[in-house]
């Protein structure tokens, strides 16, 4: 599945399927150290966008564009939500 952030894919026609977003919460961990920080914000971030592709390929996308992120933190953890538009590939 191709991800991109820009609003289209040069050189290539497609048909739009519609909006799919995905939310991944990382593994909560009472106590992490600041170099852990990173890993636990990727670990999110693979979780959301794999939520978010398998609800792409459900629709029989090929790529999602515009691609956004954004993140809500609490005293429990993160969140991290993403959100682009399935495309399907001419």
């Amino acid at each position: 599945m191709l991800l991109v952030s820009t609003n289209s894919i040069t050189g290539r026609e497609y048909d739009v399927l519609g909006l799919v977003t995905g939310v991944g919460v990382p593994p909560f961990k009472l106590r992490f150290s600041t170099e852990q920080i990173g890993k636990v914000i990727e670990e999110g971030v693979e979780r959301a966008n794999n939520s978010m592709i398998a609800k792409a390929q459900a629709m029989g996308a090929d790529a999602i564009v515009r691609v956004r992120y954004d993140k809500e933190a609490s005293e429990t953890g993160v969140q991290i939500m993403v959100w682009g538009t399935a495309v399907r590939l001419r």
